[in-house]
Parts: structure tokens; sequence; C-alpha cells
């Protein structure tokens, strides 16, 4: 800016005022405990309005708990134990004195290898001669 006292100049930085990001996805097996975290960033001077929310594969809001530090919110869905039904898209959305923003992730969980239940028949050693027949079963249960 130049006028008649001088030269003054200003610096200006552009930022997002907001910024919503949930945790790397990943793939839990059923039975296990699990979590989503959702970190919620405010620049400085923005003030969030309302808490996170988080929407579940329906739509619904589901709630979550909640830690907050200056201009960061935690916000963390948790499954104990998470099921396959809870498989699906989940929205975390912040809505500030800036805007509204969200972010979604798409949760597939495992169905639990069965243990300790694979058989075979025959179940003994087998001799056989040259042209006779064998057929081998292997059962999953």
């Amino acid at each position: 800016v130049l006028n008649a006292l001088g030269t003054a100049s200003k610096e200006l930085m552009a930022f997002d005022p907001l910024t919503v990001t949930i945790s790397p996805p990943e793939t839990p097996t059923a039975g296990e405990s699990f979590s989503l975290t959702c970190t919620v960033s405010l620049a400085e001077g923005a003030s969030l309005i309302g808490a996170v929310e988080w929407m579940g594969p329906d739509g619904v809001p589901i709630s979550s708990t909640h830690r907050a530090t200056t201009n960061i919110y935690i916000s963390t869905l948790e499954f104990n134990p998470v099921m396959t039904s809870h498989g699906g898209e989940y929205i975390c959305q912040a809505t500030s004195s800036a805007g509204t923003m969200m972010d979604a992730t798409l949760l597939t969980v495992q169905i639990p290898l069965p243990r300790n239940s694979v058989s075979r028949e025959p179940d003994a050693s087998v001799r056989l001669r040259h042209g006779d027949n064998l057929t081998l079963t292997c059962t999953i249960q």
C-alpha cells in the first residue's frame, strides 16, 4: 500500500480454517476391540459449533467419546467388540464458525478363520499300488 505517509505491506497466508481427518482405515477381525479416530483441527480464531458428529452406515448419528486441546478435537468411535454388521461407511463431521467439513472411511470387518477344525480322510497312512485310486478329502469347519 502506498500513500502520502509512506509504504506498508502485509503478507497474507491462505489456510483451511477447518480440517477433518479419520484415522487410516484398518481391517479389524470380528470379535476384537476396535476404534476409529477423527481429528478435527481448527485455524486460530475459528471456534467449533456443536460437537464432532459421527454417522454410521445407515446415516444415523452415533455417540462417541471426545477430548480436546487448543484448536484440536479428537473424537473416538469405539467398537467392543466389532462385528461384521458394523461394516460400511462412517462419516465424521464438524462445524466451525468457518463452515462444515467431513471425512469418510469404509470399514470392512473380517470374519475370523476357525481354529483346530481341519480334518482329512483317510486319517492314517495308506499303501497304494500303481493304478489304485485314492480320494483325499479335506474339511474345514
